[in-house]
């Protein structure tokens, strides 16, 4: 317990403004606007690393009035209020992972800002009261071109009754994960009615003397912020399946269901996927675990070398590694045994076979044998096709590799996030914790890890898209190993000697900025860390051009 005398952590601090105080602007988004990413070859967009996908709002009036003409419009607003709070919840997790150190008011800043550049309205907080200490909250916040209004006066005119029921479930959804506990919102004005603007008001669940139907499920649900991953059962090794993509969800999914039983169990994927890794999970979590997990690869070239192998493993879990590699005699021999299901030593047969990314064509043989031994086909999903993962897998790595090197855990820089983002890996996981292994070692004293510490010469990122201050879309520069620290106070000392005047240095630095930039006014000013419009006054001034 904290003494009634000593001050509140910076996260703990009450927050109170309303109006046009200075303490309700919103932070500058540019910390926000550099992790939303667009890649044209996988056909993804990413915002720190989650999924996106950009919808007509035309197809979202759609959307609205189907599901009104379909399940009736308290279902449909119910529906609506519930995915909108599960984005929310999302986004709190993003907002914590960006924002880690910011104030109370930057990290609560985030989810208006998220939302905005998500594309759905541009929100501004009225008035806010916040003690998250004690639990207390209230929130107004305007609410400026909302997108599901806009939907729903497009598809069914003006309304009787507030329409944004997608954003008024997102503004719960992540305030209640900021505060830890269930905030609601209810809508007090809403342009679908014909008002000029939406306003909104939120309060803890308790507040409320009456709880509207659509927030009913936060009776049964907890608040506060899901986790970022979903972990295995204690008795898995070593998680392979971190993350908690779609991919991975499928996957987890299929292994929950056969592990139980003892039906051989095909996994296919590219090297470096966790094949391995899935086939001791499954052993461990079915009702076999207690008996032996036998591994063996291509040395097996007869049906009696196999039968042996399957009686070490009896009672227990039998995998035969990479059968693809097997001479085509050993291929043969296992053909013939079957997939052990009827053997008398009741082994369980799982069988892994790798995946090449160009889709190499397999034998007849092979074709045969997989069809036969892969009662359950399971596939491991290759990292890029799980980018989402990347974050957590990452994490999770250094924790190993730093005990590993008996060394402190360190973070990521957001430029070395980036990096791992768009790296394609063909090595896949293993791939990955070699990069990060090799990051480790080089990393100097409490450093955070950076670019430089993670490209090793050869490693090219894929390019991608990023959008820039004025919305436009480029292409992202191909992030390069920083260059070793400028001395400034030698440089310093030059100019000095030099004799040269204020104006001139910043004359000199601003034009040469406009010139490496080839006249690009905008990339120029993010070079010097000005708006664009505070360089191109200054650049008139200094180079008589604009």
């Amino acid at each position: 317990m904290r003494s009634p005398e000593e001050p509140k952590p910076p996260s703990e601090t009450e927050l109170v403004g309303a109006g046009d105080d200075d303490v309700l602007r919103l932070p500058d988004s540019g910390d926000l606007l550099k992790n939303l990413r667009f890649s044209m070859r996988d056909g993804r967009i990413s915002l720190a690393g989650e999924r996106m996908v950009l919808l007509h709002v035309h197809a979202l009036g759609e959307l609205r009035r189907h599901l009104i003409d379909t399940v009736g419009t308290a279902r449909a607003r119910s529906i609506l209020v519930r995915i909108g709070y599960a984005s929310g919840h999302r986004d709190i997790v993003q907002a914590r992972r960006i924002r880690k150190d910011a104030s109370l008011f930057e990290l609560l800043s985030a989810g208006p800002q998220l939302h905005a550049l998500e594309g759905m309205v541009a929100a501004a907080p009225a008035e806010l009261r916040i003690d998250r200490a004690r639990g207390r909250y209230y929130g107004e916040f305007t609410w400026r071109n909302s997108a599901e209004a806009e939907a729903s006066l497009k598809s069914a005119g003006v309304s009787s009754e507030p329409v944004c029921w997608l954003m008024l479930g997102y503004a719960s959804g992540f305030t209640s994960g900021f505060m830890g506990q269930p905030i609601v919102y209810r809508e007090v004005a809403c342009r679908g009615c014909g008002a000029r603007i939406c306003r909104i008001v939120g309060r803890p669940l308790p507040a409320w003397d009456t709880l509207p139907e659509e927030f009913r499920f936060l009776l049964g649900d907890s608040p506060t912020a899901p986790a970022e991953t979903v972990e295995l059962p204690p008795n898995a090794p070593d998680r392979p399946l971190l993350g908690d993509s779609s991919t991975i969800a499928a996957v987890r999914s299929l292994v929950e269901r056969v592990a139980p039983t003892t039906t051989p169990v095909l996994i296919r994927g590219e090297y470096g996927t966790g094949r391995s890794h899935l086939a001791a999970t499954i052993h461990s979590a079915g009702a076999r675990r207690s008996g032996p997990l036998i591994v063996v690869g291509s040395g097996l070239s007869s049906a009696s070398a196999i039968t042996r192998a399957l009686a070490e493993a009896a009672g227990g879990t039998l995998v035969l590694d990479d059968i693809g590699e097997w001479s085509p005699d050993a291929q043969r021999s296992l053909l013939e045994l079957g997939d052990g299901r009827h053997h008398p030593s009741r082994a369980r047969l799982i069988i892994t076979a790798a995946d090449c990314p160009g889709g190499q064509a397999q034998t007849p043989l092979l074709a045969r044998l997989l069809h036969r031994v892969g009662a359950f086909p399971v596939f491991l999903p290759p990292l890029r096709e799980r980018r989402e993962d990347i974050p957590a897998l990452a994490r999770h790595y250094l924790e190993r590799i730093a005990a590993r090197l008996e060394k402190p855990p360190r973070p990521l820089t957001a430029r070395a996030y980036a990096y791992l983002h768009e790296h394609d890996y063909p090595g896949n996981l293993h791939e990955l914790a070699n990069i990060l292994e090799r990051a480790m070692i080089l990393v100097d004293g409490s450093k955070a890890i950076d670019i430089g510490d993670l490209i090793s010469g050869e490693a090219e990122p894929s390019r991608l898209l990023r959008v820039h201050d004025d919305g436009t879309l480029a292409a992202a520069p191909t992030p390069k190993v920083p260059h070793e620290p400028v001395d400034l106070e030698a440089v310093i000392e030059e100019l000095l000697v030099q004799g040269l005047a204020f104006e001139d240095v910043e004359s000199a630095l601003i034009c040469g900025a406009v010139d490496r930039h080839k006249g690009n006014l905008a990339a120029a000013a993010r070079s010097l860390g000005l708006t664009r419009p505070q360089l191109a006054y200054r650049y008139r001034k200094a180079c008589g051009e604009g």
